[in-house]
């Protein structure tokens, strides 16, 4: 079901109550979707189901640890250079 903004706020107590039956609505503003109003056991069950992108981890882990310094990204490329070196000799023979 779909609804716009204005339509929404006339009469939220109604679409929340769709919700609760199993719909999900998307609101529109402007003609465009722009949020959506499901239910809780929906919601759950999307809660239960997500799983973190790896962009997510490294964002949580940099905000955690303040992330890498310079010299360890300069670390880090020159041992992957080493690697592509390395790799790249083995793989002739």
């Amino acid at each position: 079901m779909t609804a716009p903004l204005f339509d929404i706020k006339a009469k939220l107590s109604e679409y929340v109550t769709f919700a609760e039956n199993g719909d999900v609505i998307e609101i529109t503003k402007h003609g465009k979707t722009s949020a959506v109003i499901i239910g809780i056991d929906e919601y759950i069950q999307l809660k239960k189901n997500y799983r973190p992108s790896f962009i997510e981890h490294v964002k949580k882990w940099k905000e955690k640890t303040g992330g890498l310094e310079q010299s360890d990204y300069e670390a880090f490329e020159k041992n992957l250079e080493r690697n592509k070196e390395k790799y790249s000799e083995e793989s002739i023979f």
